[in-house]
């Protein structure tokens, strides 16, 4: 992804690339933003298929390069990177326990959140941190986390983070500062209304790093300021048996690059297509049969499913009342989530009558065209709506390799005596 203006200048004067590790990596937004502000990605861990096969694809000079696997089956020091030789370790793990549908699921099913295998990833997240002890790291989570239990859960995750699981045996002497914020993405240039927790933890030891969140930035980037270059579609029309199919099976769809609507319009669509020629990839929409084509058609911007006239109403209204919600050119998208994989009629383009292509979610969540995903339409959607936008994670990561390039230098000067 091209860097802003001010990652430019950054970078231009780094002393060296700190080197990161992305633990649950996903298709590699958290990667993308940290190499945006100058890290080397050392490599990711994946569990999926298909974003792991994206991370690699996309970042192809990476050292380790791992098939999809289970992070509780891998030893950090298999990995062949000494303790100490991680700069700073980031990831998300799993967090549909934390999730507003994550914890209807589980109180359907009778069981408590705390006991949600998923919820308890991130001790293996702390099992590296206690093998490489990075002088930082970063988590990311969805906000429900925050208020979990009134933050008792939050609380004792940020103990064991601050001190270390004793079982581990890796660092009894390594102990970590820890500070947290929810950060909405649209206030940092994503296209997009996105509040998700941020942890940040700071070695005790390194006690000239500070923690540094970043501050907003001034202007919010609306949908049409994202998406309005991007070329016209026609969504296919599908009987409800071909419906089921591409949400269940997840197919190939053919996905013949397209030729740019217009030049860019404004910044953003201009950093979009940086490095790019004059088509696009990834630039495929879902098939809807007519019904849904005559409610897409009905809505106007901004509205709903309870906006609909009676007669259009097919779903109950307690249950529904959002099911197909259609954007607003003038404003930024509401969440992307990995709902998108089973259906999109949450995310209806403003002007044309269809559901977002998976080029078009990429874009809100500020992935540039030039990186490329791989899969099927359904598994495509899912990486999208788990990413952290790079944008802000770039946002992130400029405060921290900051940081560590000041106590980079200064260690240089006082090795050689200056």
């Amino acid at each position: 992804m091209p860097s802003s203006t001010l990652t430019k200048g950054l970078i231009q004067t780094m002393s060296f690339a700190p080197r990161v590790l992305d633990l649950f990596c996903g298709a590699g937004g958290m990667s993308l933003g940290f190499k945006s502000a100058g890290c080397e990605i050392v490599g990711g861990i994946d569990n999926e298929k298909w974003p792991i096969e994206t991370h690699h694809q996309n970042f192809p000079n990476a050292e380790i390069k791992l098939p999809a696997t289970d992070i509780r089956a891998i030893e950090p020091s298999s990995l062949g990177i000494a303790p100490g030789h991680i700069d700073i370790l980031i990831g998300g793990p799993p967090c549909q326990g934390f999730s507003q549908v994550g914890r209807a699921k589980i109180r359907s099913l009778g069981q408590e959140r705390d006991r949600d295998k998923k919820n308890q990833l991130y001790k293996q997240f702390i099992r590296f941190i206690d093998y490489f002890h990075p002088p930082y790291f970063v988590i990311e989570n969805v906000q429900g986390m925050k208020n979990f239990k009134k933050e008792h859960f939050l609380k004792g995750v940020l103990e064991e983070l601050s001190t270390g699981p004793k079982p581990s045996g890796y660092r009894s002497h390594v102990q970590y500062e820890i500070e947290y914020r929810v950060l909405c993405a649209k206030d940092y240039g994503v296209p997009q209304v996105r509040n998700r927790l941020f942890i940040i933890g700071r070695r005790r030891d390194c006690h000239k790093l500070p923690i540094r969140f970043p501050d907003p930035v001034s202007d919010i980037v609306n949908l049409k300021d994202a998406i309005s270059d991007l070329p016209r579609l026609r969504a296919p029309i599908l009987a409800t048996k071909s419906k089921t199919y591409l949400i269940n099976g997840g197919i190939h769809q053919i996905d013949k690059p397209k030729k740019y609507r217009t030049a860019p319009q404004t910044k953003y669509q201009q950093r979009m297509r940086t490095g790019c020629g004059a088509t696009v990839q990834n630039h495929v929409c879902r098939g809807h049969n007519e019904k849904d084509l005559e409610i897409f058609s009905r809505l106007k911007q901004g509205q709903k499913y309870m906006d609909l006239p009676l007669s259009l109403r097919r779903y109950r209204n307690d249950i529904f009342d959002d099911k197909y919600r259609r954007l607003s050119a003038s404003k930024p998208s509401w969440t992307l989530t990995a709902h998108m994989q089973k259906d999109c009629l949450a995310y209806i383009h403003p002007t044309q009558t269809r559901s977002l292509s998976t080029r078009e979610a990429a874009r809100i969540q500020s992935f540039p065209d030039s990186f490329v995903f791989a899969g099927p339409l359904t598994k495509i959607f899912r990486m999208i709506g788990n990413a952290v936008p790079p944008i802000l994670a770039e946002q992130i990561a400029i405060g921290l390799v900051q940081e560590l390039c000041k106590s980079n230098n200064k260690q240089a000067k006082q090795a050689a005596g200056t």
